[in-house]
């Protein structure tokens, strides 16, 4: 049997082998244990934060959960490892149906400076193991924030109508100055009533030519559906209507990285009513005829 002295000769004879000190050693495995506990906690915060945001990338939960130990690309890996990355699906399914009338593009080079001065909308579908159903979003681009919303098994200009009468329950005015809903070119968006909705509001009509003329709507659907929806367990419509609005006050209240302080769409727009003048920087979009 080896006594704690031979024990300790042997070590010795290790540690010069290696080219290292006994202090060395210790430390190395002070450090080992301090990094072993760390990537645990680190793993239960991301399993926390999946819960609430149940598709969110590893780039965005380590920008919400401002982890300053570990670095983006390191972070990526190690989720990655976990087998905690999220897989994008591709779209697949042409919602949009072009009606008889047309109006300009209105945003090119646009430059704006606070909410209410662009709305975008668009409509999307949503497949579950028993039927496709639509999503209408409308979101304020200054502030990334969804302002109505709809969900059904068709893709009657209804919904579209229903998503607009949302926006202006929350806004809370009858008339707006210098608005603009910018959508694509769809029927549902140049059905009579729902132009009339805009018209006798103050709001000015622009469309795109095509989809990429409209990111911001075509983005939003994308992360309401990938980062939210996929993850919960909707087969019918009814699971739909119970999951949607969770999902939209989930996503309204993350904190986004292209708002102020990497404030949430909500806080942002609190932000920006405390403001003398409620407007914030300039934000100019992209120019497309370009």
């Amino acid at each position: 049997m080896v006594n704690a002295k031979h024990l300790k000769v042997k070590l010795q004879e290790v540690y010069l082998l290696a080219g290292i000190s006994r202090q060395y050693y210790h430390k190395a495995i002070q450090k080992q244990r301090r990094d072993e506990v760390m990537w645990e906690r680190i793993l239960e915060m991301v399993i926390e934060f999946r819960e609430t945001h149940p598709r969110s990338s590893a780039r965005k939960i380590h920008r919400s959960l401002k982890i300053k130990e570990v670095g983006i690309n390191r972070f990526e890996s190690f989720v990655s490892a976990q087998g905690l990355s999220v897989k994008q699906p591709r779209s697949f399914i042409k919602t949009t149906r072009p009606g008889p009338y047309r109006y300009p593009n209105l945003v090119n080079g646009l430059e704006i400076d606070g909410i209410n001065q662009l709305w975008v909308s668009d409509l999307t579908y949503f497949i579950t193991p028993t039927a496709t159903l639509y999503i209408v979003l409308i979101l304020d681009v200054y502030s990334r924030r969804i302002i109505g919303y709809s969900a059904s098994d068709n893709m009657l200009a209804l919904n579209n109508q229903k998503a607009l009468r949302m926006a202006f329950n929350l806004r809370g005015k009858g008339h707006y100055e210098n608005l603009i809903h910018h959508s694509d070119k769809g029927s549902q968006y140049g059905a009579n009533v729902y132009t009339e909705m805009l018209l006798n509001a103050g709001i000015e009509i622009s469309m795109a030519k095509i989809c990429l003329e409209n990111p911001y709507a075509e983005r939003i659907n994308g992360i309401i559906k990938n980062d939210y929806l996929l993850a919960y367990n909707i087969n019918t419509l009814n699971d739909l209507l119970k999951a949607l609005p969770k999902a939209i006050r989930c996503y309204n209240n993350y904190p986004h990285g292209k708002l102020k302080g990497q404030h949430s769409p909500i806080e942002f727009e609190k932000y920006l009513i405390q403001a003398k003048d409620q407007r914030g920087e300039p934000m100019k979009l992209y120019n497309f005829e370009k």
